[in-house]
């Protein structure tokens, strides 16, 4: 029996991987024992949404390494090397924030540096020798695995499991979380193999890190496949009903931009005020799983619903929340029906426009504010790369908002061709089988280890 090992740090992996045909096709293996690597105060929901005869669940403490200085050291290094538009005008925003200069000037200098791609491999390697070790050590000795699945490349605890495996010789494959990951920050280890999910995200490897094109493997986003047409079993009557929503009117999905994005958030309610005066339309507020939204003391008009989705772990604590196999598919339902798509610079828009539903990328709020202290303070690459396809519509006063919603409300096909030059550059294979793709991927892996 060969072994894996799965990590799920970040919230959005329970959608991405776990959720999906991929991991279903694994678990079906009888020859395999899976083993997910989580945090520990997890470990219980894992074991009972995942667990099974050939599935372990180990809970570990996240983020060990970055607890000591030198852990902390190359975390923080691998962002001040990059240099993109993107990581450029996040260094900005940090400026703005803690007023730091010489910080400031030293991370845009080592950016500068940065560009320098065999500075960054001598980088890698010091990393690989002066990071803490031996944290994921007691597992790799229980378990001794064939291959480890690290499903977040850039998260530390994905990073120091893959340094810790790399000493005991084990075989590494990584994955891209998300369409905007690879702007932001250096690659802190070379997986032996990368799986990515469209030719746009292969291109940004060479482009931005030089990641042997040879090594990396597009297999799409399994979690995708779940929002084929074919699997979308509730009816519009069906959705707007279990809300409280008019099914005759039109519906409106809206995404707040969250808390996350925005030091002082008040641009959620405004546009929720907004919206409460569009009454010939319903509207469904899908909340973030894992990220907070402030509202204060704002009471839905009867022809908006409320849906908040995640597992909850901590009342209090919104960042941890699992998204459930239920939350994703209840957003595919919302997507599928939607008449038009509305939120900030998120993943949202992507998923609006797989659809091939109208989106408007909004960024007004009640008061005038500097650059910084907006949704779009990063003017990320990937945003604006979307932009530029007109597959979405940018929103950045109450005028342009109100005309666009307006517009889109009337004329659904306006734009039809923009949304299909963005899925041309991120749903490349979206075509109901990436899950099959990565696993597929995954068990030539094990069985040439």
């Amino acid at each position: 029996m060969k072994t894996i090992f799965i990590t799920s740090f970040h919230p959005h992996i329970s959608r991405n991987i776990l959720s999906t045909e991929a991991f279903r096709i694994l678990r079906a293996e009888k020859r395999l024992q899976i083993v997910i690597v989580v945090p520990e105060y997890k470990s219980a929901y894992f074991r009972e949404q995942f667990g099974g005869p050939n599935v372990m669940i180990e809970g570990v403490k996240p983020y060990q390494a970055s607890r000591l200085f030198r852990g902390l050291f190359f975390k923080k290094l691998g962002m001040f090397l990059f240099d993109s538009r993107s990581a450029r005008n996040l260094k900005r925003y940090q400026y703005h924030v803690n007023k730091k200069p010489l910080q400031f000037a030293l991370g845009l200098s080592l950016g500068a540096i940065g560009r320098l791609f065999f500075i960054r491999a001598r980088v890698r390697a010091l990393d690989y020798r002066f990071s803490p070790r031996g944290i994921f050590e007691p597992l790799l000795r229980k378990y001794h695995p064939n291959l480890i699945f690290s499903t977040d490349v850039q998260n530390e605890n994905d990073v120091a499991l893959m340094q810790d495996a790399r000493r005991f010789g084990v075989r590494t494959v990584g994955m891209v979380r998300s369409w905007d990951n690879l702007t932001l920050r250096i690659l802190r280890i070379f997986p032996d193999t990368l799986l990515v999910g469209s030719e746009t995200l292969r291109q940004e490897l060479d482009r931005f890190h030089r990641y042997p094109r040879s090594r990396a493997v597009i297999t799409g986003n399994p979690h995708y496949d779940g929002y084929q047409s074919s699997s979308i079993r509730q009816s519009r009557e069906e959705l707007c009903r279990e809300y409280g929503l008019d099914p005759l009117k039109k519906l409106i999905v809206y995404a707040p931009i969250s808390n996350a994005l925005i030091r002082k958030n008040d641009a959620d309610q405004y546009i929720l005020n907004l919206l409460s005066e569009v009454r010939d339309a319903s509207i469904l507020v899908r909340f973030p799983p894992e990220k907070g939204v402030t509202l204060d003391g704002f009471v839905p008009p009867r022809h908006m619903a409320f849906d908040r989705p995640g597992f909850v772990f901590k009342d209090k604590e919104v960042g941890d929340r699992e998204i459930r196999p239920e939350d994703d598919e209840r957003l595919a339902v919302m997507l599928a029906h939607a008449d038009l798509v509305i939120t900030g610079p998120t993943s949202i828009c992507l998923d609006g426009i797989f659809f091939d539903k109208p989106v408007i990328a909004v960024n007004i709020y009640p008061t005038p504010r500097p650059f910084f202290d907006t949704a779009w303070r990063y003017g990320d690459l990937h945003i604006q790369k979307l932009l530029a396809t007109g597959a979405v519509r940018y929103a950045g006063t109450k005028e342009t908002f109100l005309g666009a919603i307006d517009d889109y409300l009337k004329n659904p096909d306006r734009d039809r061709e923009g949304r299909a030059r963005g899925r041309a550059l991120w749903f490349s294979h979206a075509d109901g089988h990436a899950g099959a793709r990565m696993a597929g991927e995954l068990l030539n892996m094990l069985d040439r280890s």
